[in-house]
């Protein structure tokens, strides 16, 4: 771990020790992460893969941890956030961004060009790099679906780029694996009037806000939706709706969710997932998969 401070202070890249990860998730759950790199560039990031990778250290990467359920212990690995891979250029039809800018400011920013194919996509509250690895989507739309490329680096600190069908993009998938770092996406939108983009993002903050508890911490919808169901109508005809463990609760505005009622703990919120997913199998014989990223 010293290497790893040490290429940091000599590379001029921010860094946090004995970090509260419940200070950086939207669940507010977590214990400490002995570090947190904020790399700056590709470059930085390359480096660091390469420098972990020689030592044979774990890392994990985030962006903005909304939908990252961080254990009560401290965390055995580095955590690499992408929080400084914020460029972002516009030109043409086309929005260049880097990882860690938010799925909304992007939309913002199109908006204010005039550009339209984000409007679905306002109010995730991820970030493009945890959007793209995941294909995140709400209300029909899709990050895939205005996609051109990405740029990544692998865990050997590779900069690689992948285009088009290249990202094997599917319902909450994609070609990238748990170890690669996407540092850049290329955007690609149309045309559309101010008026009408902004309509249809107003229309789609308020089904946000009319359907989902965004008045407590969580990290969004805790299951995948599986083929032919949807998660939280299944767990509401499972009469589970309200029902807590600690101070975890499944939302009673959203079975789909899980709520921290305050002081939940991520152990909390794994006993919940479990009482869920055997009662929705033991009456629908359906089983449900987590959308969520248990560290």
């Amino acid at each position: 771990m010293i290497d790893v401070l040490n290429y940091c202070k000599e590379n001029n890249i921010f860094f946090k020790n004995d970090l509260e990860t419940k200070s950086i998730s939207t669940f507010r759950i977590g214990g400490i992460a002995p570090l947190v790199v904020y790399p700056e560039n590709t470059n930085q990031v390359s480096g660091l893969l390469k420098l972990l990778n020689l030592n044979g250290i774990k890392y994990k990467t985030v962006g903005n941890c909304s939908n990252i359920l961080f254990s009560d212990d401290i965390l055995d690995f580095v955590l690499i956030k992408t929080d400084r891979l914020s460029t972002l250029h516009i030109s043409e039809n086309y929005i260049e961004c880097g990882a860690g800018n938010y799925l909304s400011a992007i939309a913002s920013s199109a908006l204010k060009e005039e550009l339209s194919g984000m409007e679905k996509l306002f109010g995730i509250p991820g970030s493009v790099g945890g959007a793209v690895i995941m294909n995140a989507g709400a209300f029909g739309s899709q990050i895939s679906d205005v996609v051109e490329q990405t740029e990544y680096v692998d865990k050997d600190g590779n900069i690689c780029v992948v285009r088009g069908e290249e990202h094997c993009f599917g319902y909450r998938q994609s070609c990238f694996n748990d170890t690669d770092v996407v540092t850049k996406t290329l955007i690609k939108l149309h045309k559309g009037s101010y008026s009408s983009i902004r309509s249809e993002m107003t229309a789609v903050m308020e089904k946000r806000i009319s359907s989902q508890p965004l008045d407590l911490p969580s990290a969004g919808s805790v299951f995948k939706r599986p083929e032919g169901f949807f998660a939280g109508k299944l767990i509401e005809d499972c009469g589970l709706k309200g029902v807590t463990v600690g101070g975890a609760q499944v939302s009673v505005k959203h079975a789909g969710f899980i709520v921290n009622t305050g002081n939940a703990t991520a152990s909390d919120v794994k006993e919940l997932i479990k009482i869920i997913q055997s009662e929705v199998f033991r009456k629908f014989g359906v089983t449900l998969e987590t959308e969520i990223r248990i560290f």
